[in-house]
């Protein structure tokens, strides 16, 4: 491991880099000066400079982390522009002074996809907050630093929704680049299937549309979903042209318990095979989220592994019909008990404890524990050995596992309260959870992303032709690799030939 800021990591150390010949990006460069400062100030955005007299040392300190354990590191500038124009300007003189650029939303990644480590620019999305919504077309273009909760109640007054419901707030943009989508993709699909289109600048300043915001288009590569899930590694994501829906008339919903969690993953893919078409979440809480989120939210909930689900429709008949239809799934596969909501309202306690797993996980053993969040994908079909196996390992070691699933997705996130003392062993579980998801044909991530906390899972997951070729995407749309260098994957290994 090479820190930047490990006292041997000098001006000596990186002259000697470059005589290698190769390219080399330092966070100590003198590029980030004065000058540069005032030109960045001069495209009209609003800029915080590490130098300044007054800093906004809040706002360095903000971005220089995200939500995940990974160490934080401070960048030499924060720049927050209001314009795709500003951003172009600003990536222009970026790219020119060859200085890296690390893109940021809401700060709500757990991956440390939005940690400046080479310093450098951050340019921060907030201020980009326009929306235009197309009722005729069931569409609205948004900036992409507007909020997931923003969007939704611009949209509540003409009986509109976004689908994907991340459990955080995210930024639509932040959503874009690593792929969150959250608890509604049984109805609704993930965020890659929720976006028609998207505004990004490249790292050379080009303001660049990917696709026509129409329903179908076959003019050439798929540009929208290159740039969907690359952590801000290939430019800046400025707008996004989302997909949206008329608001359901009823929401009703099913508490079901179990005795184990495998027997919650078992009726799961009995549910998802039953035809129930008005089913819209389908969450899962272990017995140690159970224990965890009514101890933090006040709910009353038996302390057993419990799925939660949603129906929405334009009735209560047909919701209550898909509630018989999944309990008697359920039942199959050992459920002790399913209880009906009759209205969403019933339901958003639960969903308020169900979003806040991550914070009820730091408070799990009292005090306040730090936590590692990971997440796996697996096949239907593999989940309920996946998701068993994974609880017994912590079991045996003695560790807490607080999972919450997208059951229905065969997604499920492990958030793991730890002492300073216990990381080591904590890495080990995580991995061979991350082992074991890949042996039954998953993924290492299904919506959390990258960035450096699963750089080397990615390696097994896709082989080294696959980042090799991701590479080469990156060396053609990024020369400088100004834009999050050292994300996703290396850029130090050369690519084999393909």
């Amino acid at each position: 491991v090479v820190w930047c800021e490990d006292s041997a990591v000098d001006a000596g150390f990186v002259r000697y880099l470059r005589s290698t010949g190769s390219d080399v990006v330092w966070c100590e460069d003198s590029a980030v000066d004065a000058g540069f400062v005032r030109y960045l100030r001069s495209t009209g955005s609003d800029v915080v400079w590490c130098e300044d007299s007054a800093v906004d040392a809040d706002m360095l300190d903000e971005v220089s982390r995200d939500q995940s354990f990974h160490a934080p590191h401070k960048p030499a500038v924060v720049v927050l522009p209001k314009s795709v124009e500003q951003v172009a300007a600003v990536l222009r003189e970026c790219n020119l002074r060859r200085i890296p650029v690390t893109p940021r939303g809401a700060g709500t990644g757990i991956e440390g996809g939005a940690i400046p480590y080479h310093g450098g620019v951050v340019i921060t999305t907030e201020q980009l907050k326009g929306i235009e919504v197309r009722v005729a077309d069931m569409n609205a273009k948004v900036g992409a630093g507007v909020k997931k909760l923003e969007l939704n109640k611009a949209l509540f007054s003409m009986g509109l929704l976004f689908g994907p419901d991340p459990s955080s707030n995210p930024c639509i943009g932040g959503m874009c680049s690593t792929g969150g989508s959250g608890m509604s993709t049984p109805k609704y699909g993930t965020t890659k299937e929720n976006v028609l289109a998207l505004t990004v600048v490249t790292p050379e300043g080009r303001i660049i549309q990917t696709r026509r915001a129409v329903r179908k288009s076959s003019t050439g590569y798929d540009l929208t979903q290159l740039y969907m899930g690359s952590e801000g590694t290939l430019g800046v994501i400025c707008e996004v042209v989302v997909r949206v829906n008329p608001i359901p008339r009823v929401r009703s919903g099913a508490v079901i318990r179990f005795e184990s969690v495998r027997e919650a993953a078992l009726s799961v893919i009995a549910i998802m095979s039953a035809n129930i078409t008005t089913l819209a979440r389908c969450e899962l809480l272990n017995k140690d989220a159970v224990f965890a989120t009514n101890k933090v939210f006040d709910t009353v909930l038996p302390v057993v592994p419990t799925l939660i689900l949603e129906f929405q429709a334009d009735n209560h008949e047909h919701t209550g019909r898909d509630y018989e239809s999944a309990c008697k799934a359920s039942r199959r596969h050992g459920a002790t008990s399913c209880d009906y909501c009759e209205t969403g309202q019933d339901l958003d306690d639960i969903w308020e404890a169900r979003r806040g797993c991550y914070p009820a996980a730091a408070k799990y053993r009292g005090g306040m524990d730090k936590v590692l969040l990971s997440d796996v994908c697996v096949p239907l079909s593999q989940l309920a050995d996946c998701i068993s196996e994974t609880e017994a390992d912590f079991n045996a070691n003695n560790l807490p596992c607080i999972i919450c699933a997208h059951i229905a997705d065969g997604n499920f996130h492990c958030c793991i309260p730890y002492k300073p003392n216990e990381l080591v062993k904590i890495h080990a579980l995580e991995a061979r959870m991350i082992e074991r998801g890949l042996a039954m044909g998953g993924t290492v991530s299904g919506e959390h992303g990258v960035g450096i906390g699963k750089m080397e899972h990615i390696i097994n997951e896709h082989g080294t032709d696959y980042i090799d070729l991701m590479r080469r995407i990156k060396k053609a749309l990024d020369p400088n690799s100004i834009m999050n260098p050292d994300k996703i994957f290396s850029l130090d290994a050369m690519p084999s030939k393909l």
